[in-house]
């Protein structure tokens, strides 16, 4: 392959995203992923996927090396989609800057955002905000009235966490309760790969990020939004529905975050409003391409193809935010307005008022249709391998 392009390490809806734009520019792409199946695959721009060994796995590495060699990917542009994929890039950092195009963290960084525990400490040295959260050192070493039940046991990264819940995160509501936890089903989980954290109240109104691309710290094209409806709705794995607005505490707060960081590459910073005192929690910033990164498109611009010219050198000039749109996600967010419907949180005249003026579709491009048809048949796939 002579014109080098990129690897979409993915083959859900963000690649979707990711391969519909810089195919809109003529860049060839590549789909990676662990999973056999994803929306991106039926995409009419797919013209090659492979199959990988598992992100967290000792051979992934090793086998994209070998698939650079054999399709003579020399150069090609890695882009990330999930934190196991980032982690894997950020431990051989080195040999990736040397077989390909990277923009991202090392591990000497990416391990203060990838281990929640240390970005706990990391937060309170600079001064950033988070939500009060207590470290463990043994199973014995329960909170003695630094938090208040009930409170959530959290991973500090998901690696291993994802083969004792599927959850993201788990409420405990008393002291029995949490040794019962850890005595069963957490009894073979490292105590140090876990933090009990308070529960900041509220819903999607209250979830905001900022989010775009970073060069040493600094916002090339940037913008906040609110995350108002997320599945699901308690501790949401994914959001489904965004509406780009600008907020400028979020701004100011997120580049305070990303100039610390002196981060470089696509990101998002996420933060949550506590209702109770109108202070923003810092919850974590993904040093990867988030869900909803399609939103950019009718914001600040095609992100990919700025993340492609910027790793090959080539001057991206600063963008100003044009705030209004919004974005959607129909096969998670439905079964998410209906339960809002339930629960009188959400009537299906506003709902269907969200979707009007400028929507941009996670699924739907008139000129590539298949995605929108087809992913509801991988619905049960997705719900096995990815628990949606």
């Amino acid at each position: 392959m002579s014109t080098p392009g990129a690897i979409i390490l993915g083959v859900e809806y963000q690649a979707l995203g990711l391969l519909r734009q810089l195919r809109a520019t003529g860049v060839p792409c590549i789909l990676v992923d662990q999973d056999r199946w994803g929306a991106a695959r039926f995409s009419r721009y797919c013209r090659a996927a492979y199959q990988c060994p598992p992100y967290d796995s000792d051979q992934f590495w090793s086998w994209l090396v070998n698939l650079q060699e054999e399709e003579g990917l020399d150069g090609w542009l890695l882009i990330t989609t999930d934190d196991e994929q980032v982690r894997q890039i950020a431990l051989h950092i080195e040999d990736a800057t040397y077989r390909f195009r990277y923009v991202g963290p090392a591990w000497s960084l990416y391990e203060k955002l990838y281990d929640k525990r240390l970005n706990y400490q990391w937060c309170r040295a600079h001064g950033i905000c988070s939500p009060v959260s207590y470290l463990p050192e043994a199973r014995e070493d329960l909170p003695n009235g630094e938090l208040e039940y009930p409170f959530i046991v959290k991973p500090a990264f998901k690696r291993n966490f994802k083969k004792y819940s599927k959850a993201k995160a788990v409420v405990v509501n008393s002291r029995s309760q949490l040794k019962s936890l850890l005595a069963e089903q957490f009894s073979a989980l490292d105590i140090r790969e876990i933090l009990y954290q308070e529960i900041i109240p509220g819903g999607g109104a209250q979830q905001w990020s900022y989010a775009g691309l970073f060069v040493q710290g600094s916002p090339v094209a940037a913008f906040t939004a609110c995350r108002l409806r997320q599945h699901p709705p308690d501790f949401g794995r994914a959001s489904t529905y965004v509406v780009a607005e600008l907020d400028p505490e979020v701004e100011a707060q997120s580049r305070k975050v990303m100039a610390a960081l002196q981060y470089t590459g696509l990101g998002e910073v996420e933060w949550k409003r506590d209702p109770r005192d109108g202070q923003l929690r810092f919850l974590e910033v993904n040093a990867r391409c988030w869900g909803w990164h399609a939103l950019a498109s009718r914001v600040v611009g095609n992100l990919p193809r700025m993340l492609y010219d910027h790793a090959h050198g080539r001057a991206v000039p600063s963008v100003v935010p044009r705030y209004g749109a919004r974005w959607v996600k129909y096969v998670t967010d439905i079964p998410v307005i209906l339960d809002m419907w339930r629960r009188r949180d959400l009537s299906f005249a506003e709902y269907f008022r969200s979707l009007r003026g400028n929507l941009v579709s996670c699924e739907w491009q008139w000129n590539d249709p298949a995605p929108f048809f087809l992913q509801a048949i991988l619905i049960p796939y997705l719900s096995k391998h990815r628990g949606y």
